[in-house]
């Protein structure tokens, strides 16, 4: 008898442990937010606005970090983590569309000097 009391004790012990840890909440993503906060920042910056589908991805992100901070002050910090690995994310790829475009810009003036050298034209 006393073997089953002991055994519900220790059973009832674990499920208020995993209950209570249930509970509790995920801590503040303050890092990601800094890092979600700086891939967007360095992607307004090299002008992601200008390209259409840079600005696109830019725009989702500066969305995206908007929620998250929503579901910061409501205490979902769990979701907001995922919410921001998103708007880095976005910000990211909003940064290297951006990025291209002026390789492939720089790429054609390129292109086009060395069509003109080939011709004897004066380069513009």
């Amino acid at each position: 008898m006393k073997s089953i009391i002991d055994g519900t004790a220790i059973a009832l012990a674990i499920v208020g442990v995993v209950g209570v840890s249930g509970c509790t909440s995920s801590p503040v993503p303050n890092a990601r937010v800094a890092s979600s906060e700086a891939a967007i920042r360095a992607a307004q910056e090299t002008g992601s606005r200008d390209v259409p589908q840079a600005a696109l991805h830019l725009k989702l992100a500066e969305e995206q970090l908007e929620q998250a901070k929503k579901l910061i002050r409501n205490d979902d910090n769990e979701r907001a983590s995922f919410v921001l690995a998103r708007a880095e994310a976005d910000a990211e790829l909003a940064l290297a569309l951006s990025r291209a475009e002026g390789s492939k810009a720089k790429a054609g003036t390129a292109l086009e000097n060395v069509r003109a050298v080939r011709t004897g034209a004066p380069t513009p």
